[in-house]
């Protein structure tokens, strides 16, 4: 069924109320299976209650990694590059690629990872 003139212009000045509050709307994909992953995650995080809205649960997820990030590289800052002594985390340095940089492997330390 279309949408009537008033419902598009509803719709039009509901998204640029949200563009104005700093909102995006991205644009990913993901497979088949890891959607059906978030749809099942979605309803067993609320046990006895209707499940999580996918978008609730992908925002829920971008903060915790964000506060998790920073305990991680927080937690690193008390240590230096074996190397260069430069406080942790390095981003670059001239010694990139001497085992004892922690450039050349130390980022694993903090990257992403499928467990």
């Amino acid at each position: 069924m279309a949408k009537t003139v008033a419902e598009r212009k509803a719709a039009q000045r509901k998204c640029k109320r949200q563009r104005e509050a700093g909102f995006i709307t991205p644009q990913w994909q993901v497979e088949s299976e890891e959607h059906e992953m978030i749809k099942r995650n979605c309803a067993l995080r609320r046990p006895g209650r209707g499940p999580y809205d996918e978008r609730e649960y992908i925002q829920m997820f971008i903060r915790n990694d964000d506060v998790r990030l920073k305990r991680e590289i927080a937690e690193l800052s008390n240590r230096c590059c074996g190397k260069c002594g430069e406080r942790l985390p390095v981003t670059e340095c001239c010694l990139d690629g001497d085992s004892k940089c922690w450039v050349t492997r130390g980022w694993h330390d903090i990257k992403l990872e499928v467990e």
